[in-house]
């Protein structure tokens, strides 16, 4: 790959002799891989590699921003020019910043797979096929997988900046993803699972065809139910997507914005005694997790609900100097095209003391909730939300039926302030974790009264 350090060493002299404030360069290399297998056969096979970079300066409080793709000298040059005629020309921002050395250097994380690139192709081919052929072997009811999918990541982050800030660090990342469809008389219900890992060997293929095979299965003959408020109990998948809407509020940029609906309620018990919410850029093995964040302040572990009461929120430097503070280590990037932003890392709700079969069967009736159609039209401010929904109707601890065709409706704080049990069972689906979460009552809408 691009020999990344040189380069940027290179940008950081040439900055340094053109009277900037501040200025910092932030690189990226990495190499990537996708297979799609479809009735046995590759259906997609896509290689990458790719390097960027972006430049930040500050010339008396105008910041300057720009970025490529293009790592050659000539370009490289000419965005060096750009960047700093652009802060000639834009707004004085006295908030832009850019963080110190820390005084101890980064943790070193174990989230690199040196084998991964020896790994025959032939071999991550057949971790493929094996992920079709165990959805399609674990019941025979599914008669269609819509995409059986591999996907890895090579890379590397280098982040520079005038303050004598270096950082590096390397990080591999694997995953595999399966959608499915069962079919019986007459009716098709569709399963999906995911895993990864930063490493190949701790794939589990087999249990990931398995699971989205199950879902689906489990979901055929699914009927409506009347009206009613009932408890439920919200699966880690489920309940991962509702706190990732939830976490939005938790940005310091947002409450900056008044764009949170959390704004008011620090040290205040906002949730149930049993949520304690976590976001954690250190978490071993999360898919967000590295020594530092993307500006190169540390990575922390940030305790923002403890047992219901709002503790804190997520700052990056730029909304930390609005507030006279310390960075959280939640600065993020998507990409190289724009400036770093807040951002969540690892963000979770901490395990409970019950396991998942405890919390099913201490209901004597309502819906276990499986899937949530249009979550992202919850209202982030309000917190006010009205999707579709389906599930598993419980009566006492035992599945019954399989329920579709429903609604349910509320709003966040008063649905996580509803939660009379937390389970064991910890997940993570991309960087947002829960285990299950059982919730005392719940608005179901359905077609009768």
């Amino acid at each position: 790959m691009t020999d990344i350090s040189s380069i940027a060493d290179s940008i950081m002299a040439r900055l340094s002799h053109k009277g900037l404030d501040g200025y910092e360069a932030f690189m990226t290399c990495s190499r990537g891989l996708t297979i799609e297998i479809k009735d046995g056969v590759i259906d997609v096979f896509v290689t990458s590699e790719n390097a960027g970079l972006s430049l930040r300066v500050l010339k008396g409080q105008r910041p300057g921003f720009a970025f490529s793709t293009d790592l050659s000298p000539e370009i490289v040059s000419d965005l060096i020019e750009q960047v700093v005629q652009g802060a000639s020309v834009t707004d004085p921002d006295p908030f832009v910043g850019f963080p110190l050395p820390s005084s101890s250097p980064p943790p070193q994380l174990d989230q690199f797979d040196h084998d991964l690139q020896r790994i025959p192709v032939e071999e991550k081919i057949d971790r493929t096929r094996s992920l079709e052929a165990a959805a399609r072997s674990s019941d025979p009811r599914i008669k269609k997988v819509r995409k059986a999918a591999y996907h890895e990541t090579a890379g590397s982050i280098t982040i520079c900046n005038h303050t004598g800030l270096k950082l590096s660090y390397e990080k591999t990342l694997v995953s595999g993803s399966i959608l499915v469809v069962a079919e019986d008389g007459g009716n098709a219900e569709i399963g999906w699972d995911y895993g990864f890992s930063s490493f190949f060997d701790q794939i589990d293929m087999a249990s990931i065809g398995a699971t989205a095979a199950r879902r689906a299965v489990t979901m055929l003959g699914a009927r409506s139910v009347k009206s009613r408020q009932a408890p439920a109990v919200l699966p880690p998948w489920v309940a991962s997507d509702i706190l990732k809407v939830l976490s939005a509020s938790f940005t310091a940029d947002n409450v900056q914005k008044g764009k949170s609906l959390l704004i008011g309620r620090m040290g205040k018990q906002v949730f149930s005694p049993h949520i304690t919410i976590v976001d954690d850029g250190l978490y071993p093995g999360g898919l967000a997790s590295s020594p530092f964040d993307d500006e190169g302040s540390p990575h922390e572990r940030s305790v923002l609900v403890s047992e219901g009461v709002l503790q804190g929120f997520l700052y990056d430097q730029y909304t930390a100097n609005k507030e006279s503070r310390c960075s959280t280590g939640n600065a993020g990037r998507h990409g190289i095209k724009a400036p770093p932003s807040v951002q969540a890392t690892n963000f979770y709700i901490q395990n409970g003391s019950l396991a998942p079969d405890e919390l099913l069967s201490s209901l004597p009736e309502g819906l276990m909730v499986t899937d949530i159609i249009g979550l992202h039209t919850a209202d982030p401010i309000s917190g006010d939300f009205s999707v579709g929904a389906a599930g598993l109707w419980i009566k006492d601890g035992e599945t019954v039926f399989p329920v579709k065709g429903i609604a349910i409706s509320g709003n966040l704080i008063e649905l996580f302030r509803n939660v009379d049990g937390v389970g064991t069972d910890l997940k993570f689906y991309g960087p947002f974790g829960s285990p299950s979460l059982r919730i005392s009552t719940l608005n179901i809408a359905g077609p009768g009264v």
